[in-house]
């Protein structure tokens, strides 16, 4: 490492990101906690000027650690491509006057509440919704907005703590649950009911956004809110909502003051196909999306706004919708909650063309984790394939290939 090299500040995520840096030219140090890094990702982390091994969500520690490093190597900027260290990224970049996130998008992204209210001052981003902190502000809610509806922690992610209400019946469980009311504050909004979610990646150089890439995601059954398949870029017929939501997402950027990096935006299309922003973060998506996206239409989303900081970097430009010349996917393995006798080897999937990876976590003797979040999950498998036709073709493969069979005598094989 010499002097003269640009020093990046990244905080959480992996290695790879700080592998990426250091390949680009960067002198790089990290911020995050390294707990379930493996040999290999901390033999990464030894090429860094410094290493403070705390978790990125704690603010005021990773400012006192970034004012350490900057002191005695003064930094370029700071990044961070991950959900814990986004608040922290904005927060020391503001501190130490150097390039990262916009203090102003990441406070609108991370408080649903604060979204919704500027969102309130655009009419066509505009949503029913307002704070409720007990059963009484549901019921007003309810009485101006009638059903359906949703409930969400104002600050939470992951689906986590998302409520769905659609019938009278639900609404009285969420009302009389008074254990739901201790757990935190809420925000209530009008529900665009639906099984589809449009997923878009941007990218956002010099106060310019391009989207990188755009995926439907596929909901599981109400009440559950959780996503059980994406597909970048979406198939047809749903691709036809393509332009109206790319302009409604770059509209919403600009509404919340965002003028540099990554988002992910969550959108749904009403009934009377007006595209409605259900959330949005300043970080890639989740499930591997940015991988996808770049599969799919060869935009590298990290890479790229890591070269708009090194010197002559406010040359770097982002193509806007770019064509897929292929398709990425990843699909959710949802088994019944049953105690699991014995499984097919996962290894299997290996040698199932167009699949690119997998997790899984069903194990014989235990009961596969409930589909309740999109933080946890018995099984995810990626696709790389060359179209939709392809991707069908691959997802036959899988179910034919992988099973489960419980202590009953059932075997189950998924269906997509």
């Amino acid at each position: 490492m010499t002097e003269h090299n640009p020093h990046l500040l990244v905080l959480s995520g992996w290695a790879g990101v700080v592998e990426t840096a250091l390949e680009l030219g960067f002198d790089v140090s990290f911020v995050g906690n390294t707990t379930d890094f493996s040999p290999n990702e901390l033999a990464v982390l030894e090429r860094c000027r410094h290493v403070y091994p705390i978790p990125a969500q704690q603010v005021v520690a990773c400012l006192r650690a970034a004012r350490a490093i900057h002191r005695e190597h003064p930094l370029h900027a700071t990044v961070s491509f991950g959900e814990f260290g986004l608040e922290s990224c904005a927060v020391i970049a503001d501190a130490l006057g150097i390039r990262g996130l916009p203090l102003a998008s990441v406070a609108a992204t991370r408080y649903k509440d604060r979204m919704r209210d500027i969102l309130a001052g655009h009419p066509e981003l505009a949503l029913g919704w307002a704070p409720v902190a007990s059963a009484d502000d549901l019921e007003k809610f309810h009485a101006q907005y009638g059903l359906p509806l949703i409930v969400k922690p104002v600050a939470g992610s992951g689906s986590l703590g998302v409520r769905q209400i659609t019938t009278p019946d639900e609404l009285r469980a969420v009302l009389d649950d008074s254990r739901f009311w201790l757990q935190g504050s809420y925000l209530a909004e009008e529900l665009v009911e639906g099984d589809e979610l449009y997923s878009v990646e941007t990218v956002t150089l010099n106060g310019r956004h391009a989207v990188a890439g755009m995926s439907l995601c596929r909901l599981a059954r109400h009440p559950n809110v959780a996503i059980t398949e994406v597909s970048v870029p979406p198939p047809a017929p749903y691709d036809r909502h393509t332009e109206r939501i790319s302009r409604t997402v770059l509209d919403f950027l600009d509404a919340i003051g965002h003028t540099w990096g990554l988002t992910h935006t969550e959108v749904k299309v009403a009934p009377d196909g007006r595209p409605v922003i259900i959330e949005s973060q300043t970080r890639i998506g989740g499930y591997r999306i940015f991988r996808m996206v770049e599969h799919a239409t060869g935009v590298d989303e990290i890479a790229t706004v890591l070269r708009s900081l090194l010197p002559g970097g406010e040359q770097v430009t982002s193509p806007h919708l770019p064509p897929s010349s292929a398709v990425g996917m990843v699909v959710s393995l949802i088994p019944p909650r049953k105690r699991v006798r014995r499984t097919a080897d996962p290894e299997l999937l290996r040698a199932v063309e167009g699949v690119a990876d997998f997790e899984i976590g069903i194990r014989p003797g235990e009961v596969p984790l409930p589909v309740a979040a999109n933080t946890k999950r018995p099984g995810l498998i990626w696709l790389r394939v060359p179209d939709h036709a392809a991707a069908e073709l691959t997802k036959r493969e899988i179910a034919r290939t992988y099973w489960v069979e419980f202590e009953d005598g059932d075997v189950w094989h998924p269906s997509f």
